[in-house]
């Protein structure tokens, strides 16, 4: 379908398709009114472009007050009262920005969003490139011109984390897939936040990339971080930005390839972190299956109840794993607390509810009498906690359980609104037979103090919503509300992030805890806690 040709046929097709669709959500009052898709921040709402959005414009609906209660109960009946649409098209439009060919930025859609070859964010730093390799890294073939993915380490069996990782599955906890391989995570940062943090406020001498220049950051600013916030309307300049990213190991004999956005990679895992004490480089094809994506954004007058923090987006592969049968919502909270499908702090969430012929890449139909959203045990005894296998399946056996297979299940049903938007963006998508129409948004969260009526659940309240998980990026804390400080949560964004510090523990690093990537042993501690 040519793109001129898609503000014209959408509205018809979204409305066949939300009939049938397996994302429509169950469980919630329906309303006539639908959100529309925005595709473009500069106003074309019938073509998608590769102008990566910066703010979400004024909305009446959040200069009320320093706060909001609108998400909750029933759905909008009207455009006037869906604040959410606004932040969930944000979200959109940054995820197909940055998913465009780095090589064709000015390329029509038809061309940028299904050219071969790295995407915009591919080109941004990684956090090696700012805070250094970790310690142990193994070698690979300089001749071979592939992205390298270092499974790096201490030296000692213990992981560390400031090259890719396979512990990013909430805290310090692998996932892995059906095929018995561990899922692979990445990070990255764009040119506006590497300048900041190698020097804040263009000195070089207080950068957050080294322990003494923190110190010196924190003599000079008390009062924390700040970093580079966005213009104030949606098309203007953009402020910081992070990527995590997370990927599978695909295997030609199980897996369809060209359902997933790919790559060919090197992967060379440390020796002290393989069974036979061997370090190793191989050849893997690896799909994205979830991508967290934030952005700095700032105080507006007009906009007083949207705090001035970070504008949170989370998206995932579509068949990455099933809803849970009785999932959590923003009308039930997560259920009644008498009920037995209330699933705040407990450490499954039920049940999935599978399609019929399904193909997953977190849940085996045929094991559905495991647990779900269980997090693994490491084996005793062992230098490294959860070894690697020397060849495919790389997790088989490395684990204390029966089974490697992880049985996730999505905890949260994704919100009316936004669930009606991935129809349309991702048809918009289908259209130019772009692989990205098999990813969808989970949600996008911002900064905000709701107010009473809350949720009848005690989920965090610095956040809307109050909870946002991505199943491959918080498994198996997508419920925990964070209230105790034993449990592993809270499943939100903003509510963890809050606790990220500078190197001495108490100075705010702005939401963000790549600065701890300075001390790793002692920021792997503070995410723990937090969490």
């Amino acid at each position: 379908m040519k793109t001129w040709l898609v503000g014209i046929v959408l509205p018809l097709l979204v409305a066949m398709a939300i009939v049938a669709s397996p994302l429509r959500p169950v469980a919630q009052t329906q309303s006539s009114y639908q959100p529309q898709a925005q595709f473009c921040v500069t106003g074309n709402t019938g073509a998608l472009c590769s102008k990566l959005p910066a703010y979400i414009g004024p909305d009446s609906r959040l200069g009320l007050t320093v706060g909001y209660n609108g998400l909750y109960g029933d759905p909008p009946r009207s455009a006037s009262e869906d604040v959410q649409t606004p932040f969930d098209n944000m979200a959109w439009q940054m995820f197909v920005a940055l998913n465009w060919a780095a090589s064709g930025a000015e390329q029509p859609a038809a061309q940028g969003l299904t050219a071969l070859g790295p995407r915009v964010w591919q080109a941004y730093p990684k956090v090696s490139a700012l805070f250094g390799n970790s310690k142990v890294r193994a070698g690979c073939p300089q001749a071979l011109a592939l992205p390298i993915f270092y499974i790096g380490s201490y030296g000692n069996g213990k992981p560390a984390p400031n090259n890719e990782e396979f512990l990013q599955a909430s805290t310090n906890l692998p996932l892995i897939d059906v095929n018995g391989n561990w899922t692979l995570f990445e990070r990255r940062v764009n040119a506006i936040e590497a300048s900041y943090l190698r020097a804040p406020q263009g000195l070089s001498a207080q950068t957050l990339t080294t322990r003494d220049g923190q110190r010196n950051f924190i003599k000079a600013n008390p009062k924390g971080a700040d970093f580079t916030a966005s213009a104030s309307m949606p098309d203007g300049k953009n402020g910081s930005i992070e990527i995590k990213a997370a990927w599978r190991i695909l295997d030609p004999a199980k897996d369809d390839a060209s359902k997933y956005y790919t790559q060919n990679i090197l992967l060379a895992v440390s020796g002290d972190l393989v069974r036979n004490g061997k370090p190793f480089c191989r050849s893997e094809k690896v799909g994205l299956v979830g991508m967290h994506i934030l952005q700095r954004n700032p105080f507006v007058e007009q906009n007083k109840a949207l705090l001035p923090q970070w504008i949170w987006a989370t998206f995932e592969h579509v068949d990455n794993a099933p809803l849970a049968q009785a999932p959590c919502n923003v009308s039930n909270g997560c259920g009644s607390a008498t009920s037995p499908t209330y699933w705040i702090n407990k450490p499954s969430c039920g049940p999935a509810a599978t399609a019929p012929g399904a193909h997953y890449s977190f849940y085996d139909p045929a094991q559905s009498g495991l647990g779900t959203n269980i997090a693994p045990q490491g084996l005793l005894g062992t230098k490294t906690q959860f070894p690697w296998n020397p060849t495919r399946p790389y997790a088989h056996g490395a684990t204390s359980q029966a089974t490697a297979i992880p049985q996730a299940v999505r905890c949260w049903q994704i919100y009316p609104t936004t669930t009606v938007l991935n129809e349309q963006w991702r048809m918009a998508l289908g259209s130019l037979k772009s692989v990205f129409q098999n990813y969808m948004l989970i949600g996008t969260q911002w900064g905000g103090q709701l107010e009473p009526p809350t949720p009848p659940n005690p989920v965090p309240a610095n956040a809307v919503p109050g909870m946002l998980s991505n199943t491959t990026l918080e498994t198996y804390i997508q419920n925990y509300n964070g209230s105790d400080p034993s449990l592993p949560g809270p499943g939100s964004c903003v509510s963890c992030h809050n606790f990220a510090t500078l190197v001495d523990n108490k100075t705010s690093a702005n939401f963000s805890f790549l600065p701890s990537l300075v001390d790793p042993v002692a920021g792997r501690s503070m995410i723990r806690t937090a969490r």
